[in-house]
């Protein structure tokens, strides 16, 4: 690597590193969000190095909503499964005599 090539982390912080500026223009439920996203960036540094080249920003939030779509996914099916136990409590409650 030269001089003036940025290592993959190097990378994944010089985009955070861009993108810290907007946490003063975020509530704090968003600066929690954006440090969440920030996270996820330097976890995905490598995924996001090898398309850096293209759009940098662009990929690293394709990155962030896939992770984003993957939980979301997870907690919907937790609430699925939860849901379909209270109503088979309810309908064994009802069938009580």
């Amino acid at each position: 690597m030269g001089p003036d090539t940025l290592s993959v982390t190097g990378l994944a912080h010089k985009l955070v590193g861009k993108l810290e500026p907007l946490l003063e223009l975020l509530s704090l439920n968003g600066r929690v969000i954006l440090r969440t996203y920030f996270e996820i960036i330097l976890e995905e540094r490598n995924a996001i190095a090898k398309a850096y080249d293209l759009l940098p920003l662009e990929a690293a939030l394709l990155i962030i909503l896939v992770r984003e779509h993957e939980r979301n996914n997870h907690e919907n099916d937790e609430l699925a499964k939860q849901i379909a136990e209270l109503r088979r409590e309810i309908d064994e409650i009802k069938n009580k005599p």
